[in-house]
């Protein structure tokens, strides 16, 4: 596909059970995750969460929404991205000391010529999440 933007970033943990408590506080993706400038839950239904999400960056596309659920017996957090720059799910999760940010997006086709550049941006923001998750 044409925007799709696919990676998986992995980094080892010491303290799992410290790691799982910040990445499973939605509310607290900004301390994290430097693209979101502000995380709102709007709802919560059959344990899924409704989120309304700022990004980081300016202009009338900084918006989006999604859907989370956390899965404390799987120490998992899946986003379903479902309208805004950017479609798609984002799986985090802690297993066997090793932290793991999986991204199956597509970016908007307004953003297809920035491509490239998005996608690392994306993974390197990805990176720097899971090493302020990792050591805060």
């Amino acid at each position: 596909m044409l925007g799709a933007v696919k990676f998986r970033v992995e980094r080892r943990v010491v303290d799992e059970e410290a790691v799982w408590r910040r990445l499973s506080r939605l509310e607290d993706m900004p301390k994290y995750w430097g693209g979101h400038r502000r995380v709102e839950v709007l709802g919560v239904d059959s344990g899924r969460y409704s989120l309304r999400i700022t990004f980081a960056f300016p202009g009338p596309l900084n918006v989006g929404y999604a859907e989370a659920a956390v899965d404390e017996a799987r120490r998992e957090v899946l986003l379903n991205y479902v309208k805004g720059p950017f479609k798609g799910s984002v799986k985090n999760y802690v297993a066997s000391g090793v932290l793991v940010s999986d991204w199956d997006v597509t970016i908007n086709a307004f953003f297809i010529p920035l491509k490239p550049w998005i996608s690392s941006h994306f993974r390197k923001g990805a990176e720097r999440a899971l090493e302020r998750l990792a050591n805060p």
